[in-house]
């Protein structure tokens, strides 16, 4: 099982460079990682590069006719050991929308063309 396959948000592609986090929000509190190898997506240092791989993962949901939550969490359940998903959902449309991803079947090539974005990205895949 895993937690937050959206990023907690990142993945639905909704956080810009404009995006503020509310006060109390964590991922606009910059905090020590308790494991030197933990990266913080949402760092100010590495959020802009994070935002990078988002844009680079529209143009192949947009070729397969999904939204990048479902391109997300389709791939998510496709790595090796993963049989369910806890993706956070805000309204009914979310709901909806986080279900079909679990009816996307993906392609190897696709697959491999994700893995590769993400390893070109430094960060690695299943």
């Amino acid at each position: 099982m895993s937690y937050g396959p959206l990023s907690f948000g990142l993945l639905t592609g909704t956080i810009t460079e404009r995006t503020v986090f509310a006060e109390g929000d964590w991922r606009g509190e910059q905090s020590e990682p308790d494991d030197p190898d933990d990266v913080d997506l949402f760092d100010p240092e590495v959020l802009p590069k994070a935002r990078g791989v988002v844009d680079r993962l529209r143009p192949i949901a947009e070729g397969l006719h999904v939204t990048l939550p479902e391109l997300a969490l389709a791939w998510n359940t496709h790595q090796p050991g993963v049989t369910s998903a806890i993706a956070g959902s805000r309204n009914p449309r979310h709901v909806r929308s986080n279900a079909a991803a679990g009816d996307l079947s993906m392609s190897p090539d696709t697959l491999a063309e994700l893995e590769a974005l993400l390893a070109d990205a430094g960060i690695g895949g299943g």
